[in-house]
């Protein structure tokens, strides 16, 4: 087998690892904001029967973030494995393809170009560990606002006040 049939073959196993997991990356995202859509209908409709349904709307917003953080970690998962993808065929572009046939290699020296965030291309990953810090902050925030009211904060620091003065 000559170079040109292991280029070939490696660039099109490289590309098929990337494709897979990209794809895979776009479904997981798709199915969160799905989760997540009915989720938030969910907190609206706790949110308008406020004095009927506020446990269910702390239960929702403490779901909402436990899903944001499991989807993070799925990508994060699906991240690693794509950039293995793109360094292997980065590798491939610099050891046999022509200087405007490196694709990818063009691309990993532009996103890392600007170092303002406002002005430089966003990679799907950025965008992606926005939506979850975001959505799942939001959930933080249903979770303390409707469960808050059924604490009994000060008979919780009486009682640790009580067993720390015990020891």
């Amino acid at each position: 087998m000559n170079n040109s049939e292991k280029y070939k073959i490696s660039l099109e196993n490289a590309w098929r690892f990337f494709q897979l997991h990209a794809q895979q990356r776009m479904t997981v995202f798709n199915f969160y904001l799905i989760i997540t859509g009915l989720v938030a209908a969910g907190i609206g409709a706790c949110v308008t029967q406020e004095d009927t349904l506020s446990f269910a709307g702390g239960a929702l917003g403490t779901f909402l973030s436990l899903v944001s953080f499991i989807f993070w970690k799925l990508d994060q998962r699906v991240s690693v494995m794509i950039k293995k993808s793109e360094d292997v065929i980065v590798q491939i572009e610099s050891t046999f393809a022509l200087p405007i046939e490196s694709i990818f290699s063009e691309d990993h020296t532009q996103l890392n170009r600007n170092i303002l965030l406002l002005h430089s291309p966003w990679t799907y990953g950025r965008c992606f560990r926005i939506s979850f810090l975001t959505v799942g902050l939001i959930g933080i925030f249903f979770a303390i606002r409707n469960f808050a009211p059924h604490l009994d904060l000060h008979g919780i620091a009486s009682s640790l006040t009580h067993c720390l003065k015990g020891q």
